[in-house]
């Protein structure tokens, strides 16, 4: 399976999402990190294609939109990003569908917040080098290479600058991060940090899911494994850790297949 093959269809409101496979297993929604697209999410997608692990699954990769809020309303922002995967998993599941929920980054607390409103359809939740949903303060120098980072819009530069946080970036990985890299506008992209820098208040209690959580850890040094074995798994009533070694902030992009493994064997157990 590869991005050739994905249909790509819209909600009414115009929020796109990736879709693929058939069956009548469940349905496996994934949702991007900052920066990234519905396309970063490919590899994994095709790992699990290939393994079998994905039989029966269907699978949908949404697309984020860029929304009317302010950016200073960062729990607002999550909960419209929210709303997108709670809207794109209602145009395209089937009746009595389970889902089961895939986030990455600044996907993570967009992920718990969708899932949290799925409580009848969800099955599970995967969480993966998240960001906290209380939000990730920042030294205001740090946030300020940041925003710049955010007002780079050329997608090579800012792929490149993304692929520094890999452990190992070879040629083939670069070029992921090239692909998943989106073309967007600077406003998206400031709103989009905006929101996982804030965070929402919900992130500083225990989370409302209460479906069996999945986290999982890398050699991440932006999001160390120890900060979110505290401040994520630990606000889950039923959550797991699951290591993903030789890979940074984007093992879904720099091992696809341990990625997909990971969540093979969570699959299974559900």
């Amino acid at each position: 399976m590869t991005h050739d093959t994905f249909e790509r269809p819209f909600t009414p409101s115009g929020i796109q999402y990736l879709q693929a496979g058939d069956g009548d297993a469940g349905l496996l929604v994934f949702t991007h990190g900052w920066r990234d697209s519905a396309l970063g999410w490919q590899w994994v997608i095709d790992e699990l294609a290939r393994s079998g692990a994905a039989a029966g699954w269907r699978v949908v990769s949404v697309q984020r939109k860029e929304v009317a809020r302010r950016d200073e309303d960062t729990a607002g922002l999550l909960e419209d990003f929210a709303s997108q995967v709670v809207e794109v998993v209602h145009h395209a599941k089937r009746p009595h569908e389970r889902v089961v929920v895939v986030g990455q980054s600044m996907g993570g607390p967009v992920g718990e917040l969708a899932a949290a409103q799925l409580p009848d359809l969800l099955a599970g939740l995967v969480l993966v080098t998240p960001a906290p949903l209380a939000g990730s303060p920042l030294p205001s120098d740090v946030v300020e290479a940041f925003k710049a980072n955010g007002r780079e819009l050329d997608r090579v530069t800012t792929a490149l600058s993304r692929a520094q946080l890999a452990v190992s970036a070879s040629d083939a990985v670069t070029l992921r991060f090239v692909i998943s890299t989106p073309p967007e506008t600077e406003r998206a992209s400031l709103q989009s940090l905006a929101s996982w820098i804030g965070g929402h208040p919900l992130g500083r209690r225990q989370s409302s899911v209460t479906a069996p959580t999945l986290v999982v850890v890398t050699d991440d040094t932006f999001f160390p494994e120890e900060m979110l074995r505290t401040e994520v798994a630990g606000r889950f009533a039923d959550s797991h850790v699951a290591e993903v070694r030789g890979a940074g902030h984007c093992p879904h992009l720099e091992r696809p297949e341990a990625v997909a493994h990971v969540i093979a064997e969570f699959l299974t157990k559900l």
